[in-house]
């Protein structure tokens, strides 16, 4: 495994599109996300262009950058002011990048920004049973498994588990005072 790169989030700006478009698509990265295996579909500037225009859209959402390259996005979705809680969700865009410590340097950002800016009590997540880097991450993280949502997805003529992962603020605050 390579060593972190400088992580950092930021919001998009329009030179993201042409970075988004040469990344392109990693069948890999699809495959985590649930998708169906088979050929890849073309990336197109349009493609590129909805991914930034979606960002720039969102309250939380954020590039996320190693030594300054556009490596993958993250967002905090659902964020309820009322009771205090928010969904994470975080992807990487290439494989090479996978390994590195990036996703968990991003998530660690945004965990930041969600118990102190935000001032949320719970960020949660959902992932599949089968992403095991991911949820090495999120374990890594503070995450615990909550639970799981049986045969939710459908891929490949096979069922798969979600699992839905959880922080609390106390638990965030308890991992940072032993760090």
């Amino acid at each position: 495994m390579s060593s972190c790169p400088e992580v950092e989030l930021r919001k998009p700006v329009a030179s993201d599109i042409d970075a988004r478009f040469r990344l392109g698509f990693s069948p890999e990265i699809l495959r985590m996300y649930g998708s169906e295996p088979g050929p890849l579909p073309e990336m197109t500037e349009q493609h590129a262009a909805r991914w930034y225009e979606e960002l720039v859209k969102h309250p939380c959402g954020w590039v996320i950058t190693a030594d300054s390259d556009l490596v993958g996005h993250v967002r905090l979705d659902d964020v309820d002011k009322n009771d205090h809680r928010a969904r994470l969700a975080i992807g990487l865009l290439r494989e090479d990048d996978l390994g590195r410590g990036i996703g968990r340097a991003a998530t660690r950002l945004v965990l930041a920004h969600a118990f102190d800016a935000l001032k949320m009590h719970r960020v949660d997540l959902r992932v599949l049973s089968f992403n095991e880097r991911a949820i090495r991450c999120y374990r890594a993280c503070g995450f615990k498994h909550e639970g799981t949502e049986r045969e939710s997805a459908y891929i490949a003529g096979e069922w798969y588990d979600d699992w839905i992962m959880g922080i609390l603020e106390q638990e965030y605050r308890a991992m940072l005072s032993s760090a």
